[in-house]
């Protein structure tokens, strides 16, 4: 089986739920914090993998960021950007459509000083979409870029109650449609996945538990350290 850097089974889920789910009104609060203590507030360009209903797309323009980004659901571009169209004084990203047959990044080698893709590795389906991702984001990220990464761990809705098909692989469904989401057990697993490609900066764990959804997380900030 060829690798991705989508989940091919899952696009119709993105796209129903980027129409359909409930429109997120706040930033990630881990983002919004990690952007002050390791972006450091320096500006250049940031790709936003999986930008979805645009709550972190919009922060990271309002933080003076030339931000660019990706998703494979047509839905969440056009709910994005007419969102996006109704603020003043703010840049507009730009942001791109990939096929889910595609397995490179749309952008040239060392485009971006930033990358951040939060709430995206686990609904990749498998370790080799993930693995295939991380490389193709240290092609695109410049030498000495930063990295912001996270993956559900294995007491998150995606995989608390689910069968587990193989080794962290669980299958889910929604919108009548089954796709696989990617668990870890702890921290160090989610370190073995990254250090092939970057280095690990610092690490942590959020958590919360909101009307019945329960999201558990692990975060990795990471430095790209090519020459």
């Amino acid at each position: 089986m060829k690798t991705s850097i989508v989940q091919r089974q899952a696009v119709k889920v993105y796209n129903k739920a980027a129409k359909l789910s409930p429109l997120k009104l706040y930033p990630s609060l881990e983002l919004v914090r990690l952007e002050k203590i390791f972006f450091k507030g320096k500006k250049g360009n940031l790709l936003e993998i999986g930008f979805g209903s645009g709550c972190n797309t919009i922060h990271m323009l309002k933080c003076g960021y030339k931000v660019y980004g990706v998703d494979v659901a047509t839905n969440a571009r056009v709910r994005t950007s007419k969102r996006i169209s109704k603020i003043k004084g703010i840049k507009k990203p730009i942001l791109k459509i990939i096929s889910p047959k595609s397995q490179v990044l749309p952008f040239k080698n060392n485009t971006f000083d930033y990358v951040v893709a939060m709430s995206v590795l686990s609904l990749l389906g498998t370790q080799k979409n993930i693995e295939n991702l991380l490389r193709e984001i240290r092609r695109v990220v410049k030498p000495q870029g930063k990295i912001i990464v996270d993956i559900n761990d294995q007491k998150s809705e995606f995989a608390a109650g689910k069968k587990m098909i193989k080794k962290n692989t669980f299958l889910n469904k929604a919108y009548n449609q089954q796709f696989n989401t990617i668990c870890l057990k702890n921290i160090k697993e989610f370190e073995k996945l990254i250090a092939p490609y970057f280095t690990v900066i610092d690490k942590g764990f959020s958590a919360f538990s909101l009307f019945g959804r329960e999201i558990k997380e692990f975060i990795i900030s990471c430095k790209n350290n090519k020459i």
